[in-house]
């Protein structure tokens, strides 16, 4: 059935500064409609197949001028499954906003923006397992942004999703956690793209922050096997996330050595990375006893620089590994107001350290932090000051205070995942 061009809709989400509303509904809508409240197009995988989108190149240039969408406008979603968001190219002034309609569960199966500008995906369930049938071809990541083009692309933006491979994984073995999803991908390409209060449950890597700028924040990434957020660029930032329960060893298959958070420099391994910021994340190798599959997680895991003005602040790590929080070949970082623990006192005894791979670190400063133990004599300049030994009161303390903050920031239970951030203290292991 062919589409409407729509002319009264056009004009008023057109290039006059207004901002248009239109409604998606997989069931009562249809390419009959108009984008209103009461005529609603169908699914959101048909309206940007059909071109009711403008789509802009990085010059400007628009491929459908006569499209009804456009930057400044919004398109909400209702319950139902709405197939798959793919845009392959779209540069828009102001921010094209998807999002779920209040009130209603809007599922995709994946969502790609190859390149682009000021998108923001908001609200949605993400996952192949919400397909009526199986889908074709999954990308690498659940949600992957701005991997393709130029260097062009800034401010896409995920946020408020729930993004999972499947909502079950106690019956998984090392072969499932290792073929699992992965979850977002902030992709090469551009600048400034952000994942921000999305809860990532039952995957293999979590978040990867991959061009210069990106930001994970708020997030929760629970139930992992690999890296729970990865940095590789320039001036990227990881802050309030969670990130807990790790699963499969070495001894199940899988040679990946896991970590809370990583850092290197991308495509590479190793290299100079400047002006990352990771603070206020919890990372929690085991939150419940009693999980299968066991793995020691490290914490904060910097191994590869040269690491230059890097701010690692009032983190609070809970992990059976030795690296609670190192940073290898830093140079002027500051790393502040952590707490380490060890996840089980029986094992490891995580430490905070200032280390060195290729080159001596100098000119640190690790101040007021709380672990079992601290390495930095490798640096001859380091500024060291007021760090005291960690006890389970401390760490305990220090967890239940930024679980506070967190949820004050973004909320207790995650808006689509209806899942705590943390399970109650009672039911926590270490």
């Amino acid at each position: 059935m062919k589409w409407p061009l729509l002319i009264l809709w056009g004009s008023l989400a057109g290039g006059s500064g207004g901002a248009a509303t239109f409604h998606c509904d997989p069931v009562k809508g249809g390419p009959d409609g108009d984008g209103s409240a009461e005529r609603p197009w169908g699914r959101i995988e048909e309206v940007v197949a059909a071109g009711r989108i403008r789509f802009y190149d990085a010059e400007g240039r628009c491929a459908n001028p006569s499209a009804p969408c456009g930057p400044g406008d919004t398109l909400l979603l209702r319950s139902g499954w709405h197939g798959v968001i793919h845009i392959r190219r779209g540069y828009n002034e102001r921010p094209i906003t998807i999002a779920a309609e209040p009130g209603h569960t809007p599922q995709v199966g994946w969502v790609e923006i190859d390149e682009g500008a000021n998108w923001v995906v908001r609200g949605l369930a993400i996952s192949p397992s919400l397909a009526p049938q199986p889908l074709e071809r999954p990308p690498p990541y659940l949600v992957m942004l701005g991997e393709h083009g130029g260097e062009q692309s800034h401010d896409l933006v995920i946020e408020d999703c729930f993004v999972y491979t499947a909502l079950d994984s106690s019956k998984w073995g090392a072969a499932e956690w290792l073929h699992a999803a992965n979850g977002i991908w902030l992709g090469r390409r551009g600048r400034g793209h952000a994942a921000r209060n999305n809860y990532v449950l039952n995957t293999r890597f979590g978040i990867a922050l991959c061009a210069p700028g990106c930001v994970a924040e708020g997030n929760v990434v629970a139930n992992f096997s690999a890296d729970g957020i990865r940095i590789t660029r320039d001036e990227q930032a990881a802050r309030f996330n969670v990130v807990k329960n790790v699963f499969v060893s070495a001894r199940d298959g899988d040679p990946n050595h896991d970590d809370g958070i990583q850092a290197f420099l991308f495509n590479v391994g190793r290299g100079t990375l400047r002006k990352a910021v990771v603070e206020g994340n919890i990372i929690l190798e085991r939150e419940t006893d009693g999980l299968p599959l066991p793995n020691s997680l490290q914490g904060i895991g910097f191994f590869d620089g040269p690491l230059v003005e890097f701010v690692v602040r009032d983190n609070v790590v809970g992990v059976t590994a030795y690296h609670g929080i190192t940073l290898g070949d830093a140079r002027d970082c500051l790393i502040e107001g952590n707490t380490c623990y060890g996840a089980n006192p029986t094992a490891g005894r995580p430490w905070i350290m200032v280390g060195r791979k290729r080159r001596d670190p100098v000119g640190n400063t690790v101040r007021n932090n709380w672990a079992p133990a601290f390495h930095l004599k490798d640096d001859a300049q380091v500024k060291a000051e007021n760090n005291r030994k960690a006890t389970h009161a401390i760490f305990a303390q220090r967890l239940e205070a930024l679980a506070d903050r967190i949820n004050k920031l973004y909320g207790a239970v995650h808006p689509v995942a209806r899942r705590p951030r943390l399970e109650p203290r009672r039911k926590r292991g270490g």
